[in-house]
């Protein structure tokens, strides 16, 4: 299955599975770090997964290192999360 990879919204082309699940490994890793730096009201939003409504097949991965305000994240999971996954850590 060929996946549709993204970086920071800037399309990079199809990726096998194995491919976006190590590209996952690196930006998780990436964002642990960078999560040190956070406020309390802080997180770091490392990838964004999408998926066909009807089928539910996966369909892109998107991978970035966003820090955005508790608030402003829960407005876009709010928008997204009907086909999409969100990942995001924070400092604790």
């Amino acid at each position: 299955m060929d996946i549709d990879l993204y970086i920071d919204f800037i399309y990079h082309g199809f990726y096998r599975l194995d491919d976006i699940e190590e590209r996952f490994d690196e930006y998780e890793a990436m964002a642990e770090d960078a999560a040190k730096d956070l406020n309390d009201d802080e997180v770091i939003l490392f990838a964004i997964y999408a998926f066909d409504e009807d089928t539910q097949r996966f369909i892109y991965a998107n991978f970035m290192l966003k820090r955005l305000k508790l608030d402003h994240y829960a407005r876009v999971c709010e928008r997204l999360s009907k086909f999409c996954r969100l990942f995001c850590i924070g400092n604790g």
